[in-house]
């Protein structure tokens, strides 16, 4: 391909709107072209990538017996008042009767229903790549955070609970092998269902800056989590102290863990912190913890089995409870429940529930009780609880995510099936999303250096790169041969200073870049170089084929 042909225009400058790595370098470049916040057009080198990266997930789709299929996008309204999610927030409703759709579950479902009648018709797994559509009201991060995008999401349905779990791994093993394609490391983590499922599901995420999210994992061993819901063991707190006897004392104090802390010299993790929390119903919640540790709304969520949000300061008032000396210690003004590390600590200090004054000598049990579980937001310093070594921290994107969906679904739309003995029970579904575009930007946030993009052989829009600097002829016999040879090759013909060209290059990020030039051909080779290394070395003409050949079929 001749690069003065290609609809390509690259910029020197960064858009002044771009918020990220992504979005300034696929548009400076000329992959992408900003339409509204959250929405972008693929141009012609970014719809290279986008479908290599759709190539390598069909790939993959199929490699554990999915089926392709393409359901519609404009979607009825009625099927998602079947299943209740009629109105979700993240929903676009173009008329009363549709919804633009943000997910496939209730298209196919009823699909499914009309193939799955016996336990002779299973297994199926469907799937599609198509345009999705989410009113989000913080699209930001270039591809990471759209309005629209292009997504790959796949559904499975079980006849059993084991057969699902077993086709669940298969798919876990897939994703892992799609992101290994498209060079990038990923990560299997536990983290909430969202609007999907009730169920805890399994994130695949990239560590990388721009992430929105926070994972904990450990270098030692697999283990992984979204710190909303990870379930790592606190850092140890030792003591020696016998349990004391319960006393209140005033305390002008500031209404700050780590400033009392050091105010009574005792470590932040002896004082004993009540988060409360508002329920839908208006009902409010304390959640005790550990001074030093952090609440996990994501967790305290899964307890109640519904949406909470923090006590605003009139409403505490309101309940007669006093802001920064709130404790569970003698007061029946809310339900309290409590973190697990509160259980291994004796003498707490706390709030007496009253302006300026304290308890000191708190104990659980003793002096204070409520439901026990995990309520910690695991951080870095937390203990890996599968090999007890030290967790790192890293922000992170998602990539991908996998439900087990239940028959939550199938129950809505009666999907069933009968057995073996003759009877009738509900299909188990599952459900598995790539955001392939969003896979995209994720790329290109792991995989750049200060001059631009650096592609993943397998995703990259050409293979070869090839820069005549004012040798057009010898270029274009070698890029001739290259693509006789069955590579994709493009080719910078253009009337541009070397320094443009060189620049461009390195913006494109094409991972092979071959130099022709009068210098190289008087010795009758090309310079060759990696965008990934930035190595360089001269290579002989009749030996070019055979570096390329060794780049992408040789390793």
């Amino acid at each position: 391909m001749k690069q003065s042909l290609l609809a390509l225009k690259t910029n020197k400058e960064a858009p002044s709107d771009a918020d990220s790595v992504n979005a300034r370098l696929l548009t400076q470049s000329g992959f992408v072209k900003k339409e509204m916040a959250g929405v972008y057009s693929y141009l012609p080198l970014g719809l290279r990538v986008l479908r290599k990266i759709e190539k390598i997930v069909i790939e993959e789709m199929e490699s554990v017996g999915s089926q392709q299929v393409l359901m519609p996008a404009l979607t009825p309204r009625k099927n998602w008042e079947t299943t209740g999610r009629y109105g979700v927030d993240i929903a676009y409703t173009p008329s009363e009767n549709t919804v633009l759709g943000w997910s496939h579950e209730e298209m196919v479902t009823p699909i499914a229903k009309e193939i799955l009648r016996s336990y002779k018709n299973f297994p199926l797994s469907l799937f599609q790549i198509q345009t999705k559509f989410r009113n989000e009201p913080r699209a930001k991060s270039g591809l990471l955070r759209g309005r629209e995008f292009i997504m790959k999401d796949a559904y499975s349905f079980h006849p059993t609970q084991e057969d699902l779990e077993e086709y669940y791994e298969k798919m876990a093993a897939a994703y892992f092998r799609v992101y290994e394609r498209c060079g990038l490391k990923s990560y299997r983590i536990k983290s909430g269902g969202g609007d999907f499922t009730d169920a805890i599901s399994d994130e695949f995420s990239v560590i990388t800056p721009a992430g929105e999210d926070t994972m904990v994992f450990c270098s030692s061993c697999s283990f992984a989590q979204n710190i909303e819901v990870a379930t790592a063991l606190p850092p140890v707190f030792s003591q020696k102290e016998e349990v004391g006897e319960l006393e209140k004392f005033e305390n002008d104090r500031p209404k700050d863990i780590a400033k009392t802390a050091s105010e009574l010299g005792i470590p932040e993790a002896q004082i004993l912190k009540t988060v409360v929390f508002v329920q839908e119903n208006g009902e409010m919640l304390g959640v005790c913890i550990r001074g030093d540790l952090q609440v996990s709304s994501e967790k305290a969520e899964r307890y109640i089995g519904g949406p909470l949000r923090s006590a605003s300061p009139k409403e505490l008032l309101k309940k007669g409870l006093v802001i920064g000396f709130i404790s569970p210690v003698q007061s029946t003004t809310i339900p309290f429940v409590c973190d697990e590390s509160v259980t291994k600590i004796v003498n707490f200090y706390t709030g007496a529930n009253e302006e300026k004054k304290d308890y000191k000598n708190v104990n659980f049990e003793r002096d204070f009780s409520g439901e026990v579980g995990d309520f910690s937001l695991a951080t870095k310093g937390f203990s890996c609880p599968e090999c007890q070594k030290e967790l790192d921290e890293a922000p992170c994107v998602e990539v991908g995510n996998i439900f087990d969906l239940g028959s939550k679904y199938s129950e809505a739309f009666s999907l069933k099936f009968t057995d073996k003995d003759g009877k009738e029970k509900p299909v188990l579904m599952g459900c598995y999303g790539i955001g392939v575009s969003r896979l995209m930007g994720t790329v290109v946030e792991s995989s750049h250096d200060e001059k631009g993009i650096i592609w993943h052989k397998n995703i990259a829009p050409f293979q070869v790169h090839i820069l005549s600097l004012r040798e057009d002829e010898e270029a274009q016999k070698l890029a001739f041969e290259l693509e006789e040879d069955g590579y994709e090759v493009l080719f910078d013909d253009r009337n541009e200073s070397p320094g443009k060209k060189f620049a461009d290059a390195d913006l494109i990020g094409i991972p092979l870049r071959i130099v022709v030039s009068k210098r190289t051909l008087e010795k009758e080779s090309v310079e060759l170089s990696f965008r990934a290394t930035g190595e360089k070395e001269e290579v002989p003409l009749s030996g070019v084929a055979r570096k390329v050949w060794d780049f992408y079929e040789g390793e």
